[in-house]
């Protein structure tokens, strides 16, 4: 018998959230189930809001126009609240992701949890520190943007042992083009970057402490939580001092620890769990 999804409800507030981010939170949400609810709401007369039209054909979005009636008064966040509160007492949906980050939607986000429902903000980095805390998990888009990039390294192959309609589990081998641990260790304290060995393991503790957090029935955590959990530690360096550009090079470089999964074939999603 299948596993039953997840049932998502999405609602984005076009006024807060650029276009740019669509695909990344669309690609996002569906590893976590069906979104079966996908609204977006917007003044759509607004030429700023003209470039949200694409996604919205491509990801089949429901466009709520909302006028302004008054200078200065946001009719889109209530007119999505009103919405969101009416799905809520359907009983359909098991998680509610709100796009927004903005501190007006803190009260929708506590009154959603304390129904019993699951609560993923999505935002920008400067979203509000009520919004986010409001909220069961908060996912920043701009690091979730960064995360979603093609692998195209030679040293990532698929693995087709068995079929995976949702994942591909990616064998990771290490390069003998790539540079060695010692050499990045070097390139650090040229930098400045003093005890590298000792800061490597922070990074690895944090990437321990988020798979923990956000893992699924099999151990697997989305690789932009991971992404996210370390640009909100703030300690002050990360895997770009090590070299790195991407979070999945840098797991590639640990076999022996991680092992990463693409959530769709031919995706750019991905999720890791921790071996040891």
């Amino acid at each position: 018998m299948a596993e039953e999804q997840n049932k998502i409800a999405l609602f984005i507030d076009a006024d807060n959230i650029p276009a740019k981010y669509g695909k990344a939170i669309i690609e996002s949400l569906q590893e976590r189930g069906e979104i079966f609810i996908r609204r977006i709401y917007g003044n759509w007369e607004k030429n700023s809001l003209h470039g949200w039209n694409e996604c919205i054909l491509k990801y089949g979005l429901l466009a709520v126009q909302q006028m302004d009636f008054a200078v200065g008064k946001n009719a889109t966040d209530m007119s999505l609240t009103i919405d969101a509160i009416e799905v809520l007492y359907q009983r359909q949906a098991t998680i509610f992701a709100i796009v927004s980050g903005d501190s007006d939607f803190t009260p929708l986000a506590v009154k959603l949890r304390e129904r019993g429902v699951y609560v993923i903000g999505l935002g920008k980095d400067q979203a509000s520190v009520s919004f986010r805390s409001a909220c069961n998990e908060f996912v920043d888009l701009s690091s979730l943007e960064f995360e979603q990039v093609d692998i195209k390294k030679p040293e990532v192959e698929l693995i087709r042992k068995t079929p995976a309609p949702v994942s591909k589990i990616l064998n990771i081998t290490k390069s003998t083009k790539k540079m060695t641990l010692e050499e990045r260790f070097a390139k650090c304290g040229q930098n400045g970057l003093r005890k590298p060995k000792k800061k490597l393991q922070l990074i690895h503790d944090v990437l321990r402490q988020s798979a923990s957090l956000h893992a699924d029935d099999k151990g697997f955590a989305p690789l932009n939580c991971a992404g996210h959990d370390l640009k909100q530690k703030k300690l002050g360096f990360g895997i770009k001092d090590f070299g790195y550009s991407l979070l999945n090079e840098f797991m590639s470089d640990f076999p022996e620890i991680y092992e990463l999964v693409r959530t769709k074939s031919g995706g750019k999603s991905f999720r890791y769990r921790v071996k040891l």
